[in-house]
């Protein structure tokens, strides 16, 4: 949130039902400020308006009913083909940054996998294809977790005994 603040809503508790889970969504919220995806994803939207008027500028000459077609055709290439998979990317980085977050602070990173396993059960059938999604979905989320929590166990082993 602007200002740096951090917020989740209430509503969240009955799925991350455990402390554990908590600290999995606290991780990956904190993870977001510390990787600045605001300020980026600002970036690339302003980015993507700025070639947008642009092609306004160049389209300028020609028919109205031309103009709106390739504009909506670049707002929908752009937004599918760049903005959505720069936030999908951003929402696992956030994944990763937290459970390594999470670890550090003590808790079981499987916790992050039950907190997924049961948004995914919460939201059976209401998500939109990920490909339309700002985030990833709650099986991919699922499988990056099992994949990283080996190797950050690792590396958060290593910290541990570097600071020995």
């Amino acid at each position: 949130m602007p200002g740096g603040k951090i917020v989740f809503y209430t509503g969240i508790l009955d799925i991350a039902n455990t402390e554990a889970m908590v600290a999995a969504i606290m991780g990956h919220e904190v993870a977001h400020a510390l990787a600045n995806h605001g300020g980026q994803r600002m970036s690339a939207q302003l980015l993507q308006k700025g070639i947008g008027m642009l092609g306004q500028q160049v389209l300028k000459k020609e028919p109205q009913s031309k103009q709106q077609q390739i504009l909506k055709a670049y707002g929908v290439a752009t937004t599918v083909g760049a903005i959505l998979p720069f936030s999908r990317a951003h929402e696992s980085e956030a994944d990763k940054i937290g459970l390594t977050l999470m670890v550090l602070a003590g808790y079981p990173p499987e916790a992050a996998v039950r907190l997924w396993e049961r948004m995914k059960a919460a939201s059976a059938g209401k998500a939109p294809p990920e490909l339309l999604s700002t985030h990833p979905s709650n099986a991919t989320r699922i499988q990056n977790l099992k994949r990283w929590i080996p190797q950050i166990k690792l590396e958060v082993e290593k910290i541990k005994v570097a600071s020995r």
